[in-house]
This record gives structure tokens, C-alpha cells and sequence, in this order.
């Protein structure tokens, strides 16, 4: 008899279970709905010698100014497109994710890497945590070069890829360094600000390289002369297929499997959607609404204004006052591998991040860097002054109800969803790396 009874409950707390879960289809099903939600489409690889010319241009470290760095060195597909700092080490740096160690006497990058996933979708219209590349509604890309932005670019993940060539920190290196290779480095003599002589002379060392001449005739065929676009269309190519990712669970229970989200991951989506309210800035199928907010983000490195080392966000690009210490929304896809998160890497796991935002006040003001993983000598650079602290919160514009610790599991269940198995897949990740690049560099791989 206490067998049969035993029976009985764990039958009865399994229909149970099955009744709650397919309740949860049923909210969730209303969600999709109301938001419109659709899973994320996929960028295809319709130009394989231009995404072959895009590839070997992402990896080779022959577009910084030292030789040392490359694009993948802080945005590296084994380690979910990002570099696993909180700030980057940037030009003359050594090593590879959380083993990456910034030179003596050089400053951190003064934001943390962005991932690159989905960035190849023509849903994008920002790219920088500032927005300071942005798609305007007659069509145009604006960039920090203004008149001199080049014509012809794909999209603004192209226009995106002019400018860490351009930053000294990033790749371009400093007045009298030398290249690893004993060389000058005549791009960090260019003053600043001089993108198209920059942009020329990055061009200059490429196409001195006979095989890469081979490539751009292939990838651009019937064309003779080759600029710094072609360039920046042959990265934004790679970059948008290699990194193309819309199969996450999430997306696949946008499909219609309704096997493909956990019970909790659902608990967590109708909270997201609900409750938490996190859609309001996380919406559409990026998870951006691609806007700039304010959330009361800890200030530490070396910021933006030279003067005061305060990094004040959108304002740096609109000067609007209202604007200060404003950054684009991220998207929250592949989240697991992009660790630590916010404009400057300010916290090492999702929890951290969402009780940050239910209260923004008292988190900024008991910020430890060291808690967060933050090495020494950055956490040093903390901003915690009452006056850097209340200029921050005078323009505060976030409001996210109280959760619970259980509620708080459920939205981390839920932004798991939002990950897609490739990204643990070594073997794909890795065939996402050339064999070699044309000017005999060394690539960074594990």
C-alpha cells in the first residue's frame, strides 16, 4: 500500500508539473504575440572568397601598428568573441584571455570588448557602447570621421571596423614604438584624428603583400584599385556569417519545440517579459532596443575624458548633458560566453548584474572591483567620490521591481536559453580560424 501511494503522488505532482508547464506554453504563446517575436534568421555565406579575404584581414595582426594585434586578439571566437577582460590590454600586450597582461607603461582600453554575434543582421543600426557609428534615416552611416567616412560601406558593422585601426590603445600604437618585427611603426606617427591617412597607409601594407593583391581581385572581381571599404566590407562579411548564430533555445521554441526551453527557463521568460520588465530595453530578437540608459554603472580605468578619466558614454558623442553616463543596451545573446558584462566589464556573473539593476544606487555606492575580478592595478582607478557618484545618479533612468533570489534563478535560466550550442562546439569555433594569414604573422589561437 505505501508503494501505491507513493505512486500515486509522484503521479499526481507530475500532472501537476505538466498542467503548470503547459499553462506556461500557453502565457508564453500570448507573449509572442503581443511582442512579435520571431527567431533570429541567419546571415549565409553568399560571397565565400570575399568572406576568405575577410577572414585572413580579421586574424592578421599586419593591420596594427606594432604587428602584435589583431582583431581576434580581443574579439577571439574560442573565447565567445570577446578577450575575457574586463578592460583590454590592448597594443604591445601579451597573452590571451584572462592570461592577457597589459605592458608597463601602456593604458587599459577604456571599454570592455563588445561580442560579435548576429552583428552581420541587417537589424543593427548602433555599433560602439556610445553609438558613435550609427545608421541615420536617410540611409546614411554616421562615424567619427564625418565627411571622410568612406562610401560603399555594407553596413555599419563595416563602418565599425575602420576604427580600432585607427586608436592608438586598440592597435595603432604610439609615436616612436617599433614594430615586432624591428620596423618603424609609421602609422602611430600620424596625428590624430587623420583617418584617411591612417586608413591609406593600413592599405599601403596590406596590398604590398602579393598574395593579398590575389585575394582582393577574387573577392572584388573586375576591379583594380582597392580601398579601405573593400577592406571594411571583407571584415564586416566574415564577421556576420562566422559569427551568425539564431539556434539557440530560445529560438528553437520560437520554431514551434516546445521541448526546447527547461520549466524554469520558461518561469524566467514570462518574468523577463512580465514582471522583471527587462524587454522594455532588451526587446526585438537582439535583445537591444539598440538605446542609451543610464544604470548606474561603476566608473574605473581610464575613461574617455583625459581630464578627469570619467568615461560619460553617449554624451561624449551627442554632448548632451542628459546624455552623460549613457551606454547602448547589449544584446543579451551567448551571454554564458561573454563574460564580464557592462561597458567596462564591471561584473563577473549575471546575478551581479541583475541586482545591480534592481538597485543601482546602493550597488555603485558599495562597488569592490576586487570582488568582481577586477585586477589591482585597475581597481586602483575606481571613481567612488560622492561627487563623480551623484553626477552619475543625476541622470539615472532605470526602474526594475524587487525580485526574489528564486525569480533571479529563473531569469538566469532564461538567458542560458539565449545561448547557442555552437558557441561550446570547439570543433565549428575553431574552423572559424584560418590556417594561416598572408603576411606570415603569427595568429592567436589556443
Amino acid at each position: 500500500m505505501k508503494k501505491r501511494k507513493i505512486f500515486f503522488l509522484i503521479s499526481s505532482i507530475f500532472l501537476v508539473s505538466c498542467e503548470n508547464e503547459e499553462l506556461l506554453d500557453a502565457k508564453l504563446s500570448t507573449i509572442i504575440k503581443q511582442q512579435s517575436l520571431e527567431p533570429l534568421p541567419k546571415v549565409e555565406n553568399n560571397n565565400p572568397e570575399l568572406f576568405k579575404l575577410g577572414q585572413a584581414l580579421f586574424f592578421d595582426k599586419i593591420l596594427s601598428g606594432n604587428k602584435d594585434i589583431s582583431c581576434a586578439t580581443c574579439h577571439h571566437p574560442q573565447f565567445g568573441t570577446v578577450d575575457c577582460l574586463s578592460l583590454g590590454a590592448g597594443t604591445k600586450g601579451q597573452g590571451l584571455c584572462k592570461d592577457r597582461e597589459k605592458a608597463e607603461g601602456r593604458e587599459f582600453v577604456p571599454r570592455n570588448s563588445p561580442e560579435l554575434f548576429n552583428k552581420g543582421l541587417s537589424l543593427w543600426h548602433a555599433m560602439f557602447w556610445d553609438g558613435r557609428i550609427e545608421l541615420q534615416e536617410n540611409g546614411q552611416i554616421r562615424t567619427p570621421a564625418g565627411k571622410d567616412t568612406p562610401e560603399g560601406l555594407i553596413n555599419v558593422l563595416a563602418a565599425q571596423a575602420l576604427f580600432p585601426i585607427t586608436s592608438r590603445t586598440e592597435m595603432r600604437g604610439l609615436k616612436g614604438d617599433i614594430a615586432v618585427d624591428g620596423t618603424k611603426n609609421e602609422l602611430a606617427e600620424i596625428e590624430d584624428g587623420k583617418f584617411v591617412e591612417i586608413w591609406d597607409k593600413v592599405m599601403d601594407r596590406i596590398l604590398s603583400i602579393q598574395e593579398y593583391v590575389q585575394m582582393f581581385e577574387k573577392a572584388y572581381p573586375g576591379k583594380t584599385q582597392f580601398t579601405i571599404a573593400d577592406y571594411a566590407n571583407a571584415v564586416a562579411t566574415y564577421e556576420g556569417v562566422a559569427f551568425s548564430m539564431g539556434n539557440t533555445p530560445w529560438d528553437e521554441y520560437l520554431r514551434g519545440n516546445k521541448k526546447a526551453l527547461k520549466y524554469e527557463a520558461k518561469l524566467g521568460a514570462v518574468l523577463f517579459y512580465g514582471k522583471a520588465g527587462c524587454y522594455q530595453c532588451h526587446s526585438g530578437p537582439l535583445f537591444t532596443d539598440q538605446k542609451y540608459h543610464n544604470i548606474g554603472v561603476p566608473q574605473f580605468g581610464p575613461g574617455k575624458d583625459t581630464q578627469t578619466g570619467l568615461d560619460m558614454g553617449r554624451y561624449h558623442v551627442t554632448g548632451n548633458p542628459d546624455d552623460k553616463y549613457k551606454f547602448r543596451t547589449p544584446s543579451l545573446r551567448n551571454l554564458l560566453v561573454t563574460a564580464p558584462y557592462l561597458h567596462n566589464g564591471a561584473y563577473d556573473s549575471l546575478e551581479k548584474v541583475i541586482k545591480h539593476h534592481m538597485n543601482p544606487e546602493k550597488y555603485l555606492r558599495q562597488y569592490n572591483p576586487l570582488e568582481n575580478g577586477i585586477p589591482e592595478d585597475l581597481a586602483k582607478t575606481l571613481k567612488n567620490d560622492e561627487q563623480t557618484i551623484n553626477d552619475i545618479l543625476s541622470t539615472l533612468d532605470i526602474n526594475i521591481p524587487q525580485l526574489t533570489d528564486e525569480e533571479i534563478s529563473y531569469l538566469v535560466e532564461f538567458l542560458k536559453a539565449l545561448t547557442s550550442p555552437d558557441v561550446y562546439n570547439e570543433e565549428k569555433m575553431e574552423s572559424t580560424i584560418p590556417e594561416r594569414v598572408p603576411s606570415g604573422l603569427p595568429i592567436d589561437r589556443i
